[in-house]
C-alpha cells in the first residue's frame, strides 16, 4: 500500500512512534532557535505557513490542518527530511517530500482539534490492476511509452484508425507505443473489474485479436523510411510497475486534427513523462503536414507501412482525422491530469490566530481583499492597498513573498503575512531579474503558494477577493455579491474578453476567465475546489500552467451550464465542475462593463460611453513595457487615470516644460467603423513621426533647463495587438472609438524613459530628465501655486537653437512653475557641447525608438482565414495577413543656425 499514512484510520496500520514526541520538541525547538538567530522574534506580525507535499494512497484521507499553535509547523517540519525543511520567519516551515513506503512514513501530528477528514481531493492515481501473463522485467519499463485511454464500444475500423494515429504518434515523439486494449478480443482488467485476458496469443499483442490483423507483419521488418516504433502490449500495464514509473502518469486532451508540428510543440513539455496517456486519442493527429519540405516523402512512407499493417481484407484503409491547422499552427493541450502525482498534496498550513489583528477581527463571512507581492513590486502593492483604502474598503491582507516586501508592509504599516517557499524563496532571492513574471519556472511556484493560501483563508471562514496588485478598485465591489443572481454564486470571475457590448447581452465564454480578479465564497464546494486548482497548478508539466491556466482548464472541461432556479434563469451565474469528476459549483462571470481589463478601459475607454455603469475595477493586462525590473507600463497607464496614489510629493514638486495643446498632435481626424486599416495606420505613422518630434524638443529643452517633462497629448489611430486587426480594430472591438487617448506603452519605449529600480528605489533615467504623464495637472497633488504659475511662450519662426540659445531665450520665464511651448518642433538642435550632444543624441535615439510588432491588417490578405499568421506565410500556401512596419527611428535633429 503507497501512501503516506496521514489522517483517519492511521492507528489501525501503524504502531505510533515515541519518536513523535521528540521530533515535535526538537522541532520546535529549531524553530525558536533559528528566529532568534535570524532577530525576527515577533511573532504577532507574520502568520504561521508550512507548505507539504504529501504522497498519498487512492483511498487515504487527509485531516484539515489544524489552525493553531507552534506544534503545527513543528509537525509539519518532522513530517519532512531534514534536508528539506526550511525555518522561516514566524515559524514558517515549508518542505517538498517525495513519496515514502508506509513503512517510513511519520505518524500524523496528535490533535484533538482535528474536524473529521475528507477523502483525497482529486486523487485518481492508478490502482494496482491484477497482473496478465508473465510479468516484465522492471527494466522494461525504463523508456518512454505512449498509451491511448480506453474508450468502449470501438468498432474494427475505429481500433484500426486508432493505432494508426498511435504508430504515427508513438514515432513522431521518440516512444514505445501500448497497444489499446479494444485490439484483444479478451478483456484486460480495469478499475474495480477483473478481466479475461490470460496473456496467451500472437506477439506483439499476446491476446486473442477483435480485430483481423496479420501478427506476421507486425514482427517482420518494414521497407521504407518509416520506422515502426517499438510495441508492447495491453497487458504491459498490468501487475505491479515501478513506483517511479506510475508516478511519471499524465493524461492530455488535444485538440483534434494536430500535424506533427503542431503535437511537438503542444507535448513539448512532456519529454520527461514516462507514462504519456492520450484522451480522444483517435483524433488527436493528422500526420505529418505535406506543405513542408520533405514531409511528403514521410508521410507516404507512413501510410505505406501502416496501411500494410491494419491491413484487413475487404476493408479500405484506416482513416486519420483531418488536418484542421490549429489556431494557426501552435496548439496546445486542452486539458491534463497529472495521474502518478494526483494523490500528493502541496498543502499550505496558516495558523488563524497569527492572522493580522485586524484581519483576526473581522466577523466569519466578510469579505477579504488578498493580494500577493514580492518586494520588487512593493509599491505596486502599497497601491493596490492606498485605491482598495480609497474605495472605501479596509478588509485588506498582502501576502509577502519575500522578506523585502514584508519590511514594506512593516514601514507602511500594512495588514501582511510573510509566506516563504524554501527553494521558491531561494530562487526569490536570487533571481537577476526584479519581475518574477520573467522567469517561467518560478513564477507558477508562486501560484501553488497563493492558491493554497486562499484555500486557507477560505476554511477559517473568509469570502475571498482574490486580486492582482494590478487590479485596482475604483469603487468597493462587495455589495454587487450580495444583490440578484450573484447571492447564488460560490465564485465570481473576472474575463479577458474585449467585447463589452457582447458580454452586455450574455456573458462570453470563450475566452480566458483571468484570476488576477477572482472571488470565493466560503463554502465546502468552493473549498474543494480551491484545492483542485493549487494541485492542477503544482502537478502541471508546462510552465505555461499557472493559476489562471489551470482554473480555465478546471471550469472548462464542461461547458458551464446556466444557472435556472424553479425554473427562471439566473444572469451571469453557471453551474461547472471542478475538473472532470469535482464536485459542481456555482460561477458568476463578473460584467466586463463594471470590471474593466487593460483594453477595455485603457484602449476602448468603455467606462466614459454614455450611460456607462460606473467601473469598479480595472486590471493592467493587454499592456507592453514589463520592464526587466519593474512594470513601468502598468504604472504610467495608472499615472495617466489617476489611479497611482503613491508617488513621492517631490514627483509633484518640481518645474515643468510641456507643449501646447495645438502644438501636441496633429489635427484630429476620426476614424469610422469601415476605415481600410491601411489608410488609418498611415496616419498613425504621421502622428508618431510628429510625437516624436515634439517629445525630442521637450527632453532636450527640459535638459538645458532643468525642467521635467509633462509629455504631450498622445492620440492612437489604429489598436496595437499581436493578431490581425480589420478597419484598425482587433475582433471584439468592432465599435471602439478611433483615435483614442492612448497610453503611453502603445506608442513610445516606456521603460527607457524611467530608471532601474535597485534595492526598491528607483534612480533617474539616463537622461536625467524626468517625465510626467500628460494629464499630470489635472492631479489634485499638483501645488496650486505651481498650476497657477503658468508661463505660455510661442517658438514659432525660432529654429536650430543650441542649449545655451534655449536657456538666454528662456531665462526671462525661469521662476514659471510650468513653460507651455508653442511652435516648438524645429526649435531645438541639440547641445554646445559635443560629447553632450552625442550622448543627447544616442539616447532620445534610443528612447524614440519603439520596436514594437507591425500592424497586421485583414485588409489585403485575399480572404485569409482567422488564426492565420502576420506578415508571412506560417508554411508554404498558406495565407496570411500581410504588416505595415512603423515606428522607425526619430528623424534627425534639425541644424543649428549657429556652430555649437
Amino acid at each position: 500500500q503507497r501512501g503516506a499514512l496521514y489522517g483517519r484510520g492511521v492507528a489501525r496500520r501503524m504502531r505510533v512512534s515515541v519518536a513523535l514526541p521528540l521530533a515535535v520538541t526538537a522541532a520546535v525547538a529549531t524553530l525558536f532557535c533559528s528566529s532568534y538567530i535570524l532577530g525576527e522574534t515577533n511573532w504577532s506580525k507574520a502568520s504561521r505557513v508550512s507548505v507539504i507535499m504529501l504522497p498519498m494512497s487512492p483511498d487515504a484521507h487527509h485531516p484539515t490542518p489544524p489552525n493553531g499553535g507552534l506544534a503545527d509547523a513543528a509537525a509539519a517540519a518532522a513530517l519532512a527530511t531534514p534536508e528539506d525543511v526550511v525555518r522561516t520567519s514566524a515559524a514558517t516551515a515549508i518542505s517538498v517530500t517525495p513519496a515514502a513506503s508506509a513503512a517510513h512514513s511519520p505518524p500524523p501530528p496528535a490533535s484533538t482539534a482535528s474536524p473529521p477528514s475528507p477523502p483525497v481531493v482529486g486523487c485518481k492515481r492508478q490502482v494496482e490492476l491484477p497482473l496478465v501473463g508473465a510479468p516484465f522485467p522492471a527494466s522494461e519499463y525504463s523508456g518512454s511509452f505512449l498509451v491511448a485511454r480506453r474508450t468502449p464500444g470501438r468498432t474494427a475500423d475505429e481500433t484500426r484508425a486508432l493505432l494508426k494515429t498511435m504508430l504515427g504518434l508513438a514515432a513522431l515523439l521518440g516512444r514505445s507505443v501500448v497497444l489499446p486494449v479494444e485490439v484483444c478480443a479478451c478483456t484486460i482488467p480495469e478499475d474495480g473489474a477483473a478481466g479475461t485476458c490470460t496473456g496467451q496469443g500472437p506477439p506483439p499483442f499476446d491476446c486473442p485479436l477483435a480485430v483481423p490483423l496479420d501478427p506476421a507483419a507486425w514482427t517482420a521488418d518494414t521497407a521504407g523510411d518509416f520506422r515502426v516504433p517499438p510495441v508492447k502490449p495491453a497487458r504491459f500495464l498490468t501487475g505491479t510497475l515501478p513506483d517511479d514509473f506510475v508516478r511519471s502518469h499524465v493524461r492530455v486532451l488535444l485538440p483534434d486534427g494536430m500535424d506533427d508540428s503542431e503535437v511537438a510543440h503542444a507535448l513539448r513539455g512532456y519529454k520527461d513523462t514516462r507514462w504519456l496517456e492520450i484522451d480522444n486519442a483517435a483524433t488527436a493527429f493528422c500526420g505529418w503536414d505535406t506543405r513542408m519540405p520533405g514531409n511528403p516523402a514521410k508521410m507516404s512512407s507512413f501510410l505505406t507501412v501502416t496501411d500494410h499493417l491494419l491491413s484487413v481484407a475487404g476493408a479500405s484503409p484506416a482513416a486519420l482525422h483531418p488536418c484542421t491547422h490549429y489556431r494557426g499552427g501552435t496548439g496546445e493541450v486542452v486539458q491534463f491530469t497529472n495521474l502518478g502525482q494526483s494523490c500528493d498534496r502541496h498543502i499550505v498550513l496558516a495558523s488563524e490566530d497569527k492572522l493580522p489583528a485586524a484581519v483576526r477581527a473581522l466577523p466569519k463571512g466578510s469579505d477579504l481583499m488578498v493580494t500577493f507581492a514580492t518586494g520588487s513590486v512593493a509599491t505596486m502593492a502599497l497601491n493596490w492597498v492606498r485605491t482598495t483604502q480609497a474605495a472605501g474598503v479596509s478588509a485588506l491582507l498582502i501576502g509577502a513573498l519575500d522578506q523585502s516586501m514584508m519590511d514594506a508592509c512593516d514601514q507602511n504599516q500594512l495588514p501582511c503575512i510573510l509566506i516563504e517557499g524554501g527553494a521558491v524563496t531561494a530562487a526569490l532571492q536570487q533571481r537577476k531579474a526584479g519581475n518574477v513574471r520573467s522567469d517561467p519556472a518560478l513564477y507558477p511556484k508562486m501560484s501553488v503558494l497563493k492558491v493554497g493560501f486562499y484555500r486557507e483563508l477560505l476554511t477559517f471562514g473568509y469570502n475571498v477577493w482574490a486580486c492582482d496588485a494590478d487590479a485596482v478598485f475604483m469603487r468597493d465591489p462587495r455589495p454587487l455579491m450580495s444583490t440578484g443572481g450573484y447571492v447564488h454564486a460560490d465564485v465570481a470571475i473576472a474575463t479577458d474578453c474585449i467585447d463589452v457590448p457582447g458580454d452586455t447581452r450574455s456573458p462570453l465564454l470563450h475566452c480566458d476567465f483571468n484570476t488576477g480578479l477572482v472571488y470565493l465564497r466560503s463554502k465546502p464546494a468552493t473549498i474543494e475546489f480551491a484545492e483542485r486548482w493549487r494541485e492542477t497548478v503544482a502537478n502541471a508539466k508546462e510552465h505555461r500552467i499557472r493559476d489562471q491556466a489551470a482554473f480555465n482548464m478546471l471550469t472548462k472541461v464542461r461547458r458551464p451550464e446556466p444557472l435556472s432556479i424553479d425554473g427562471a434563469r439566473v444572469p451571469r451565474v453557471f453551474t461547472v465542475t471542478a475538473g472532470t469528476d469535482g464536485s459542481p459549483f456555482n460561477m458568476a462571470v463578473l460584467p466586463l462593463s463594471r470590471f474593466l481589463n487593460g483594453h477595455t478601459f485603457f484602449v476602448q475607454h468603455a467606462h466614459t460611453l454614455p450611460d456607462a455603469q460606473p467601473a469598479l475595477s480595472v486590471h493592467m493586462t493587454y499592456q507592453f513595457a514589463e520592464g526587466r525590473s519593474f512594470a513601468y507600463g502598468k504604472r504610467q497607464r495608472l499615472r495617466e487615470h489617476g489611479l497611482w496614489l503613491v508617488d513621492r510629493d517631490d514627483y509633484y514638486n518640481g518645474k515643468y516644460v510641456t507643449v501646447s495643446a495645438a502644438s501636441a498632435t496633429l489635427p484630429y481626424k476620426p476614424m469610422g467603423p469601415t476605415i481600410d486599416s491601411r489608410e488609418a495606420v498611415a496616419y498613425h505613422l504621421a502622428e508618431a513621426k510628429h510625437r516624436n518630434q515634439v517629445i525630442r524638443t521637450l527632453l532636450g529643452i527640459g535638459k538645458a533647463l532643468g525642467r521635467e517633462v509633462i509629455l504631450p497629448r498622445m492620440l492612437c489611430y489604429c489598436d496595437f495587438m499581436w493578431k490581425e486587426m480589420k478597419s484598425c480594430r482587433v475582433g471584439g472591438a468592432e465599435s471602439m472609438r478611433l483615435p483614442f487617448d492612448c497610453p503611453m506603452d502603445h506608442v513610445l519605449n516606456t521603460p527607457s524613459f524611467f530608471g532601474e529600480f535597485v534595492d526598491g528605489q528607483e534612480g533617474p533615467n539616463p537622461l536625467g530628465v524626468g517625465v510626467r504623464e500628460p494629464a499630470f495637472l489635472s492631479n489634485p497633488r499638483v501645488p496650486a501655486a505651481t498650476k497657477n504659475s503658468t508661463a505660455a511662450v510661442s517658438l514659432a519662426g525660432q529654429r536650430g537653437l543650441t542649449d545655451g540659445r534655449i536657456r538666454e531665450l528662456l531665462a526671462p520665464y525661469a521662476d514659471a512653475g510650468v513653460l507651455v511651448l508653442d511652435g516648438a518642433v524645429g526649435a531645438f538642435c541639440g547641445f554646445d557641447d559635443p560629447a553632450a550632444h552625442k550622448r543627447f543624441v544616442d539616447l532620445t535615439g534610443e528612447m524614440l525608438h519603439y520596436r514594437r510588432t507591425p500592424f497586421c491588417t485583414m485588409e489585403g490578405s485575399d480572404d485569409a482565414p482567422l488564426f492565420s499568421q502576420c506578415c508571412s506565410p506560417r508554411k508554404p500556401g498558406d495565407k496570411f495577413f500581410p504588416c505595415v512596419h512603423g515606428f522607425d527611428p526619430p528623424d534627425p535633429l534639425p541644424a543649428c543656425s549657429a556652430a555649437r
